[in-house]
């Protein structure tokens, strides 16, 4: 890993996830750290962080973190928008409000989708929808000599669950001219009400023959991945991006899951729109 190399090359995490145009679920510990980047970190036409708009579409596979839940196989269509403090990536936005030599801190909002349908799966009937909640957090991001730390606490702030979660990650990026690869891991801590919602609870009211009430409680997983960028020219860039999400015994032994984790992995391509615009000072 170079870091110092990064401050003239640029970084391709911001540009996985802008080729992609879609921070994946079990990619969300990186996601955190696409500030951090961002903050050490020139532009140049052939650095994979191009500001402004980047649009384009990616092939996506991802598993259901359900045992009755199928994979998904699209083709997505989206944009995202780069800021020097603002960013847009699609289900959620950062802004970074401070700034203390390898430290940034940011605040973000971001729409955790629904991933529940009772009409899809005849083993969840009598379930309740697991529907979208809007999501607001703070995070703190450090530049070390060994790699990228990032944590951030985020909240329902919509009453949907009513959950919290807590995230601390670590990653390395190796950048080159236009390119980079990143592999990592996080920690997410979620709280018992974000865990029975999202992540196999089921409700005295929601229990059925062979769907025993089962409560969760606090729970953790393990989030490693892989973020790879090259910038092909001025215009055009590429991403793929392979995560992992690792349940701890609480989720895995939920009668809904059944199941020890959830795979994303995606590859995009996407369109710079307008030159390449150096960071301000």
């Amino acid at each position: 890993m170079n870091l110092a190399a990064s401050r003239r090359a640029g970084t391709g995490l911001w540009a996985a996830v802008a080729a992609c145009l879609l921070v994946l679920p079990g990619a969300a510990a990186h996601a955190e750290g696409l500030d951090a980047i961002q903050t050490i970190l020139g532009h140049s036409e052939t650095s994979p962080v191009p500001q402004g708009w980047t649009v384009g579409a990616a092939a996506y596979s991802g598993s259901s973190p359900y045992s009755a839940g199928s994979s998904t196989t699209m083709v997505i269509p989206g944009g995202i928008y780069v800021g020097d403090e603002l960013m847009y990536l699609g289900d959620r936005i950062f802004y970074t409000f401070g700034r203390q030599g390898p430290i940034s801190f940011f605040g973000r909002l971001r729409v955790r989708l629904g991933n529940l349908d009772p009409d899809d799966s005849p083993e969840w009937t009598g379930l309740t929808s697991r529907k979208a909640q809007l999501e607001a957090g703070l995070g703190a991001v450090i530049v070390s000599p060994v790699g990228l730390w990032t944590t951030r606490f985020s909240s329902d702030i919509s009453g949907r669950s009513k959950g919290t979660e807590l995230l601390v990650n670590w990653a390395a990026p190796f950048i080159g001219e236009g390119w980079m690869v990143m592999p990592g891991v996080g920690v997410l801590w979620r709280n018992s009400r974000l865990a029975n919602y999202y992540f196999g609870g089921v409700s005295q009211a929601e229990a059925a023959p062979g769907r025993p009430a089962y409560d969760v409680g606090n729970a953790w997983s393990l989030a490693p991945s892989l973020i790879a960028s090259w910038r092909i020219d001025r215009h055009w860039l590429a991403g793929v991006v392979l995560a992992y999400e690792r349940f701890s015994s609480p989720i895995a032994d939920s009668p809904l899951i059944q199941k020890t984790g959830r795979y994303d992995a995606l590859v995009g391509l996407g369109y710079v729109v307008g030159p390449a615009k150096p960071i301000s000072a």
